[in-house]
């Protein structure tokens, strides 16, 4: 039997085949096909099960779980192609979502634009002020009723909307929602009813956390992306069921959980695809011993950082989705505008390189499909990193004269005195040193120092790049996964059914045991329902507890796991001791007013199923040194050297590598720098160690 799982890129389809039984998985790929994703995953599909040596059928035939990871709603929002939403509102507050607190015309924005705040501006708005209608309604902050709602103002607005708007999806956000529903679900009851056809979102479903604009936010998201997703859906389930599948696919959520397709909220699956690669590096930390692992995954365009620690990942405290906040539990990545696809540009007498990226289309110049601007991929190549026959296992042909053509007409002549090459070694410079600057900041401004973690690369272009933004941050030992190249497929396959529930309930600490018990009772409660409608055996649901705590009278809250005991005054105490230690790692020894007191502000659950078995793998031995391929120059810091190339998958556990070498795979390529050193696992999986480097060894190369 098989698990797979499936991962839309903006380039590449990936497919990651888990066999029963086997330590390494197969790993297929196929071009991302934009105008009808479904085309990508079945050729994905077809490449995975020609490896097997089996028709698509028979693979699908034998498959026990298919899990996808889609860019569909995430392509709606970014390119602004979802439906006329309208929105319903409490009388008074129909200004909220485009107020904004006042923060949405920097939202999401980096340190550098921000400084520019004059070229800011807030977002296009997805719900205009036309389509906004109010409603003579009123719940006070206990739930309790003050306004009861009023069905024939509600249909008559609908229907204003709808006739003189045109609106196709319908968001509702009402004050105080989430601690009484009873209206909101009123009025989708009136639309399905009187209006069929018409999809609604409602904002208590989709967040049970304070905060009016932020939730009006989510739901406005939702329907907003709802409709893409939902016709997706309905023709992968139909189109998989018809090939052979025999059970309905899983959803990878955004917060790294699975989910029945008939249970998902389509706002929740936006960038579930990097969530699914920390939920992959996460399981790589169980099977390889290392809790505290630094994820970092280069693809065409974006640099993310994810830490994993004590073997889990943290939860984004806030998310920002197209500068709206959103309450959308999501997995704690940051990532930059760097990958393989940055363009290297001037920028008032300095070289830069992203957030610009030429993407799938038309790509790096040495694609030969369009592009002409020299990007990371370009110098790759003119460095020697990249062999031009072998790039992704030789389905793209790498043209050297072109990338060269383009460093020589945009880059060299004004910054290397028209030396091409030397250009693509300044943007390789760069590049490395943005990304370990983001690694820097995610660790440091935490509380943590990167030198106490491994570092897992993966992504296309991670495993090349790696060793260098790892040594300027600091760090000596990294781990290329063999299925780096589509890690986070893997991941969708490895997790497990995964629902996240929250509640906002102030709690002032010592006492509130009733109150904090009766929070988590209620959320398990519906947790429990949610993961017995996914069908998982009431015998393995599990639930992790957190809490979001804070200093009296402070704004902000860090989230604390919450010890898997009862609720009594000694299980918050510890909850409270793990915060005072948390925050005054992150802000410093005496940073906190104590006197203060402590308060929780939220409570959430993880409903969690099984997911995929975890081996051991031993730490690896050397054995034999291996023999390389062949030879090629590659550039490193002191000039051109000539370097051992492997085939990455042919080697076998054991075998050792010393650098300067390049370890090509299928999917991407491994450089060592001189003076490091690299032994393969029993699983396949490449491991570094860079603390042997200096400056003497490149020389002596």
């Amino acid at each position: 039997m098989f698990s797979i799982g499936v991962d839309i890129g903006g380039t590449f389809t990936d497919v990651a085949v888990v066999q029963d039984g086997r330590e390494r998985a197969v790993l297929g790929k196929a071009p991302t096909t934009p105008d009808d994703f479904l085309q990508g995953v079945l050729d994905s599909l077809e490449d995975a099960a020609r490896q097997l040596g089996l028709p698509l059928r028979g693979l699908l035939e034998k498959v026990q779980l298919l899990a996808h990871g889609t860019t569909v709603t995430s392509n709606v929002l970014w390119t602004r192609s979802g439906p006329p939403v309208g929105l319903l509102a409490t009388r008074g507050f129909a200004d909220q979502i485009l107020i904004m607190r006042g923060i949405g015309r920097v939202a999401g924005l980096s340190l550098a634009e921000r400084r520019h705040y004059r070229t800011t501006d807030k977002p296009e708005p997805l719900v205009p002020r036309r389509r906004i209608r109010e409603l003579a309604e009123r719940v006070d902050s206990t739930g309790a009723v003050l306004v009861p709602m009023d069905e024939a103002e509600a249909r008559a607005q609908i229907r204003g909307l709808i006739e003189r708007e045109g609106i196709e999806a319908l968001a509702v956000g009402l004050l105080w929602s989430f601690r009484n529903p009873a209206h909101e679900r009123q009025i989708a009851a009136l639309a399905e009813r009187e209006f069929p056809g018409l999809r609604v979102s409602l904002s208590s479903e989709v967040s049970g956390r304070l905060g009016e604009y932020e939730r009006t936010a989510t739901a406005v998201l939702n329907a907003y992306v709802g409709g893409a997703m939902e016709g997706y859906l309905e023709r992968l389930t139909r189109h998989l069921a018809e090939t052979g599948l025999r059970q309905a696919p899983l959803i990878v959520q955004s917060n790294g959980g699975l989910t029945p397709a008939g249970e998902v909220i389509p706002v929740r699956t936006i960038e579930s695809g990097p969530a699914a690669g920390v939920v992959g590096a996460a399981r790589l930390a169980g099977e390889l011993g290392r809790p505290n692992l630094i994820a970092t995954d280069v693809g065409g365009t974006t640099f993310k950082v994810a830490l994993i620690q004590e073997g889990r990942w943290e939860m984004a405290p806030e998310t920002v989705l197209a500068q709206y906040h959103a309450h959308v539990p999501m997995v704690d990545v940051v990532s930059i505008g760097a990958g393989g696809g940055s363009i290297a540009w001037e920028d008032e007498g300095r070289l830069r390189v992203g957030p610009r990226s030429a993407g799938a289309v038309p790509g790096p110049a040495s694609y030969g499909t369009g592009g002409t601007e020299p990007t990371v991929t370009d110098a790759d190549l003119l460095l020697g990193v990249l062999n031009p026959r072998n790039f992704l296992a030789g389905r793209i042909q790498l043209d050297v004269e072109a990338a060269r053509a383009a460093f020589a007409r945009r880059v060299a002549p004004k910054f290397f005195g028209g030396d091409p090459v030397q250009a693509a070694a300044g943007v390789r410079e760069i590049i490395d040193a943005q990304m370990a600057d983001l690694i820097r900041r995610e660790t440091l401004e935490r509380g943590r120092d990167p030198k106490d973690f491994a570092l897992i690369a993966y992504g296309g272009a991670g495993p090349a790049h790696a060793h260098a933004y790892a040594a300027e941050a600091g760090i000596a030992e990294i781990i290329v996964p063999y299925q780096a190249t589509v890690l986070s497929a893997f991941g969708a396959a490895a997790g497990g059914v995964r629902y996240t529930l929250e509640r906002s309930l102030s709690v002032q600490l010592p006492g509130g045991v009733e109150a904090a018990a009766g929070a988590f009772a209620e959320l398990e409660a519906e947790g429990d329902q949610r993961l017995a409608r996914a069908a998982v055996p009431s015998g393995v649901r599990r639930f992790e507890r957190w809490v979001a705590m804070r200093w009296r009278r402070q704004v902000h809250s860090l989230a604390i796991p919450f010890p898997a005991e009862p609720v009594t005054e000694e299980s918050l105490s510890k909850a409270a001791s793990g915060f005072a230690a948390e925050y005054a790692a992150r802000y410093g020894e005496g940073s906190a007013y104590t006197e203060a007191g402590v308060e929780i502000t939220r409570f959430w659950i993880n409903a969690l199923g099984p997911s995929l078995p975890t081996s051991r793998v031993p730490p690896p031995a050397p054995m034999a040194k291996a023999p390389p391929q062949g030879k090629r120059r590659v550039q490193w810091s002191r000039g051109f050297i000539e370097t051992a190339i492997y085939d990455g998958p042919s080697l076998a556990e054991g075998a050792a590598i010393e650098g300067p070498a390049i370890v090509e795979h299928p999917g991407t390529t491994i450089a060592l720098p001189p003076g490091a050193r690299a032994v393969v696992d029993a699983a396949g999986h490449t491991h570094i160690r860079l603390e042997t480097i200096s400056r003497r060894g490149e020389d002596e190369g």
